[in-house]
């Protein structure tokens, strides 16, 4: 159908091209050559025909193929490498591939074609497979396949060699005292930052690929001598179920993950940090690392883990509780600032002292909108601002927020479209939320301010204190991999820190949080400090 005005269509012409509108899978259609478990046949024109078809030669330009003879028991026999370029090191392909094969095998002598891995092929991975699903995820994850005539099996070689960015620091996860590594795009780089760490053969890497088609790699980072096994069960478990065509990064790993998709809370912590996350498992969570993305899925978390910063380890106890004190209050004040003050200047101006509340009338009396109206105005303006600010180019971004948080603001106060005091109302908010180390801890609190600011406008501090309690039975009653958010304190356990909010001294973290069930539960001896073998 062709539309010419709303509501009015007339039919399609023959010469105009319209995409199929019947949206259902078609029926017998091979869209991921990975998928299936046909193998090999054993002759070597049948498998090349084969392997060409699956690999799409001709269709991909990429996919290279290079044939050769190589001498076996003194006779010339086929052989033929099939690579990508682009995914390969090309030097790895001409030194221990092709040279061995075409040259050296003119020197050795070779009694069959079976004995040409063991004695031809010296590359460090060097696997034989039969099956053409797995032949396939090889060659698009780095491997050269080579077939030779008289062969039971195609070898798949790794010579991974793609560009990739070098480590470098964290973007949003920067401290002043600690490590300044941060993960990368590349799934065997970033595993690499956590072995570098964890020197112990407990340490377990798994590796899954998720997504029929996309075929991501996905490491399943855990110590088996500390983490409990029912978690570990539990993440392969939800990760292998994944029946999807695709995932590009951690995040959408998170969202299919998690237990309650619309609760306001994260119930996963995803960090760039690789120290943050060797500490957590060596603490006894379960990590995740997709391919792609240069971020780790820590599970379980809790509410208090969320407001923590990987600095709170590396500063002295004095200093961290401080900080900590700082940004649980300035989570609130994110949260709740904005609606405290329309309830109070709605319903309970007389909490208000008369001076202060004689300025703020007197700053609002030019002002011909309702503080409500001001309120969603300026938080509205002041979410924009920030979208933009994420969306414009680097050096443009600062400008940006200079120029939103200050012009504007300012010609707004001047024109009497709001007043000065709703103008520090929303920008202590907004700071608040910028103090926030968790990012979707932050934007949670930035979207239920508006409801906050709905409920103060409507029912003042009743509608406030009505909405904390649904909001915290809410949040009680979500849980991270079967641990309830609010442990250790609801449940009430042991667990790192004085009521999950002050962290302890070093020497005094004795134990593992009783919420991780892990399997080591002392992690330093009663008296870890040697030196002072009195007391603490």
């Amino acid at each position: 159908m062709k539309i010419i005005f709303p509501f009015i269509y007339e039919p399609q012409k023959n010469t105009d091209f319209v995409l199929g509108e019947n949206g259902a899978d078609r029926e017998n259609t091979d869209y991921q050559h990975n998928e299936g478990g046909s193998v090999l046949s054993g002759y070597y024109s049948v498998d090349l025909s084969t392997l060409k078809k699956q690999f799409g030669m001709g269709e991909s330009s990429d996919v290279k193929l290079r044939e050769f003879t190589v001498n076996v028991a003194g006779k010339s026999v086929d052989a033929c490498v099939f690579f990508i370029d682009g995914l390969t090191d090309k030097d790895l392909l001409n030194d221990f591939i092709l040279e061995p094969l075409m040259i050296q095998s003119r020197k050795i002598e070779i009694k069959n074609a079976n004995e040409i891995p063991d004695i031809l092929l010296p590359q460090g991975e060097c696997s034989l497979e039969d099956k053409i699903d797995a032949l396939a995820f090889a060659l698009n994850y780095g491997s050269a396949i080579v077939i030779v005539n008289g062969m039971d099996k195609a070898a798949s070689i790794d010579i991974k060699g793609w560009d990739s960015k070098p480590i470098g620091e964290p973007q949003n996860e920067k401290v002043i005292r600690g490590p300044n590594d941060a993960f990368n795009e590349q799934l065997r780089s970033n595993t690499a930052l956590v072995r570098r760490l964890i020197r112990n053969k407990s340490l377990v890497v798994e590796e899954v690929a998720v997504g029929k088609v996309s075929q991501t790699p996905c490491a399943i980072i855990y110590m088996k001598n500390i983490a409990d096994d029912k978690l570990v069960e539990e993440v392969k478990r939800r990760v292998e179920s994944l029946n999807i065509d695709y995932i590009m990064t951690s995040a959408e790993m998170e969202m299919y993950i998690e237990e309650k998709t619309f609760s306001s809370i994260p119930q996963v912590l995803s960090t760039e940090r690789p120290d943050r996350t060797v500490r957590s498992v060596l603490d006894g969570k379960v990590a995740i690392i997709v391919d792609g993305s240069p971020y780790a899925l820590l599970m379980p978390t809790t509410f208090y883990e969320l407001n923590e910063s990987t600095e709170d380890y590396y500063l002295r106890v004095p200093y961290a509780n401080l900080m900590r004190i700082v940004r649980a209050f300035a989570f609130f004040v994110s949260l709740l600032l904005p609606g405290l003050y329309i309830a109070v200047m709605n319903f309970h101006d007389e909490l208000i002292p008369t001076n202060l509340l004689i300025a703020i009338i007197a700053a609002k009396e030019a002002v011909p909108f309702p503080t409500f109206i001001e309120l969603i105005f300026m938080e509205f303006a002041l979410e924009i601002i920030r979208e933009a600010g994420v969306r414009v180019p680097n050096p443009a971004g600062g400008a940006l927020s200079i120029v939103g948080a200050l012009i504007l603001g300012q010609a707004a106060v001047d024109a009497n479209i709001v007043s000065p005091v709703v103008i520090i109302v929303v920008s202590l908010a907004a700071i608040g939320s910028f103090a926030t180390p968790n990012y979707y801890l932050g934007l949670s609190a930035r979207v239920m301010k508006f409801v906050y600011i709905i409920l103060g406008g409507i029912c003042g501090l009743l509608g406030i204190c009505t909405g904390l309690f649904i909001h915290a039975l809410i949040w009680v009653h979500t849980n991270s991999m079967g641990v309830p958010m609010f442990s250790p304190r609801a449940p009430k356990m042991r667990g790192n820190g004085i009521f999950g909010i002050f962290i302890e001294p070093i020497w005094k973290r004795e134990y593992r949080s009783d919420y991780q069930n892990p399997k080591r539960k002392r992690k330093e001896a009663k008296i870890s400090r040697g030196w002072k073998k009195s007391g603490r």
